[in-house]
């Protein structure tokens, strides 16, 4: 193993905790592979200090100890933290969708119909899909024209106005662009988000926002807004 490798096989404990952090702003497609790249690395964590050792560099592989002791600490105040959260698999028994509410269902994964979007029918701009689980979701965005920036979504409970996964959804259905959108056209294809209130079968209303941050300026804006039937995601 080439000497600069070794070097950094100390920096492990780091980016296994940083992995976790980072976790929420990776595409939906990636959940899995992450969490498989998290478990492979806390197996080459130790594998790394008898490496360390073995190569007399003993420095490194103490500092290495702490770090993992550390993120650690790290993790289980993270942990403790979210056990004191409100319980998410009741929210949507507690949030019943009102009789008299205009709600859209996702289209199902598996079906793909032609989505008719007409530049005239502002109802027809975003198309929520749902991905391969309950609470999570894909979505298709046309409008135009913009600036060069980038679109999210922003997404809250619609009967009280509660933001949803906001963090998560945020960092996964962002789409940048850096040329400005001269006509109307397709900005998002088929983007993932994931909602983690609620658990499967548990519907609720929630309005989804598509919101505009201007990349010369920073300026954000709502673009457009519609209230759909989901489900959160079970752990």
């Amino acid at each position: 193993m080439k000497r600069g490798v070794l070097k950094s096989l100390w920096l492990l404990p780091v980016l296994t905790v940083g992995l976790v952090f980072l976790s929420p702003y990776f595409p939906s497609v990636l959940d899995r592979a992450v969490w498989y790249l998290f478990l492979v690395m806390l197996v080459a964590i130790p594998v790394s200090w008898v490496i360390l050792c073995m190569n007399k560099m003993l420095g490194r592989c103490v500092i290495s100890f702490l770090l993992s002791a550390v993120g650690i600490y790290v993790l289980l105040l993270w942990g403790i933290k979210a056990s004191f959260e409100p319980d998410r698999s009741t929210f949507g028994k507690d949030h019943p969708i009102p009789e008299d509410m205009e709600c859209h269902v996702p289209y199902a994964s598996d079906a793909r119909p032609e989505v008719v979007v007409d530049s005239l029918d502002a109802d027809s701009y975003l198309q929520v899909w749902d991905d391969y689980q309950g609470g999570m979701y894909k979505y298709d965005f046309h409008y135009g024209p913009l600036p060069a920036g980038q679109i999210f979504l922003r997404c809250f409970e619609a009967t009280e106005n509660i933001p949803l996964s906001d963090v998560e959804v945020l960092g996964k259905s962002r789409v940048k662009f850096a040329e400005p959108v001269t006509s109307f056209a397709q900005l998002a294809d088929k983007q993932g988000f994931t909602i983690y209130e609620g658990v499967w079968g548990d519907y609720y209303a929630a309005r989804i926002e598509v919101w505009f941050k201007d990349a010369a300026t920073g300026k954000e804006r709502k673009l457009l807004e519609k209230v759909y039937r989901v489900e959160g995601w079970q752990r």
